[in-house]
């Protein structure tokens, strides 16, 4: 699928309308008002990333309803600080803005390198949509073989109680000391007049299975994800190639070492 009937798509899934609405703001702090050309490539990547970070906490939980004081969901949230780095000399701007220390590597051994970073404004909202924290999530985009679909996700480690788990990894290890869940994901993307079939219904029941209506036709991938909190940090791995749990550890493995080389007392 393209980047641009990506978006589409995306723009189309079934969600609540205050849920749908949160997704759609990224795309107009992205693109400008009525600019009647393709966005540049450098911001269809950063959509395409903060589509399928959106993807990950709002597919699951908009059919969730919390009580009073609780985290429904988290969304994008417009802040005065958002914006896009070419070079990661501007860490420690990026990291007195957000907040919190950022470990971002420049090179993986598996040679995926730094493209760009993105700084975006997110919040934790309530039953009533209400903002219960506002916070700055770190977003690094790496690229191989002239290919970027890998993120490094980076927020702050929310002290709220939330109405709903998120599904159990598919697996996890401990590497260093370290946590590291993985999950696969699979996406489907089906035209609006699109009946789930059994199968879908007993694919969405077991978790990790998403059904999405608004794509012209059928088209399906899978995502993969490594997940893991270092400090008061979370870290989330996207791979939007759906590659297996060796790989993503193998990543998360460098971020963990290079983590505590910088914080040795951790």
């Amino acid at each position: 699928m393209s980047d641009r009937r990506f978006v589409d798509a995306y723009n189309r899934i079934e969600l609540d309308p205050a849920s749908a609405d949160r997704i759609r703001s990224r795309l107009e702090q992205e693109l400008l008002p009525g600019k009647e050309n393709e966005p540049s490539m450098k911001t269809r990547k950063i959509l395409r990333t903060a589509l399928i970070a959106a993807a990950i906490s709002v597919l699951l939980i908009t059919s969730a309803y919390a009580v009073s004081g609780v985290v429904r969901g988290t969304g994008t949230h417009i802040m005065k600080d958002t914006g896009s780095y070419d070079t990661l000399a501007d860490l420690p701007r990026v990291e007195k803005i957000a907040g919190y220390p950022v470990t971002a590597p420049e090179k993986f051994a598996n040679g995926y390198g730094f493209e760009e970073l993105y700084l975006g404004g997110e919040e934790a909202f309530g039953e009533n949509f209400e903002t219960l924290k506002e916070y700055y999530s770190v977003m690094v985009n790496y690229v191989r073989d002239g290919k970027s679909d890998l993120t490094l996700d980076l927020s702050p480690v929310l002290d709220l109680p939330t109405e709903r788990e998120a599904p159990a990894p598919t697996a996890a290890k401990e590497i260093r000391g370290v946590e590291v869940r993985y999950s696969r994901d699979h996406y489907k993307f089906v035209p609006p007049d699109y009946e789930k079939t059994e199968d879908d219904l007993a694919d969405e029941a077991a978790g990790h299975y998403y059904v999405s209506f608004g794509s012209d036709e059928i088209e399906e991938y899978d995502f993969s994800f490594a997940d893991f909190e270092l400090g008061d940090v979370k870290y989330v791995f996207h791979d939007q190639s759906g590659r297996d749990a060796d790989f993503l550890y193998e990543m998360a493995e460098e971020v963990i070492a290079a983590y505590q080389a910088e914080n040795p007392a951790a």
